[in-house]
């Protein structure tokens, strides 16, 4: 699963049902495209897939602007909150298949409480 959280509070999810790679990083970066406009400067954590060198030229190809957290600081990361949120409402629970944990964050994710962008960037 990848997330995202614009500066307004409006966010989106993207369920992937395999490993993630440049690829579905990249396809995720044109679904947030897609959704919040076609010029974006979009944060990233330094994942491999979101650092790839072919992902960084497609995406300024499409008009995106990828910039990076420092690395090993999920603290100024402000989808973190909405993990660990997540995490805590699946705790001391056993999922047995796949559906279950899809059936989970179909129904945690509209419950999230999205961060206050600002708290993270100002």
């Amino acid at each position: 699963m990848l997330g995202a959280v614009t500066d307004d509070g409006d966010s989106f999810v993207c369920l992937t049902p395999d490993r993630f790679n440049s690829a579905v990083a990249l396809h995720f970066l044109r679904a947030v495209q897609y959704e919040f406009g076609e010029k974006l400067v979009i944060l990233l954590d330094n994942a491999p897939y979101f650092i790839a060198n072919e992902l960084k030229k497609q995406a300024a190809a499409a008009g995106l602007l990828l910039e990076y957290f420092p690395s090993h600081s999920p603290e100024l990361n402000p989808l973190e909150p909405c993990w660990e949120q997540l995490r805590k409402g699946r705790a001391n629970q056993l999922f047995l298949t796949t559906t279950d944990v899809e059936e989970y964050l179909r129904t945690a994710l509209p419950e999230l409480d999205p961060p206050d962008i600002y708290d993270f960037i100002c």
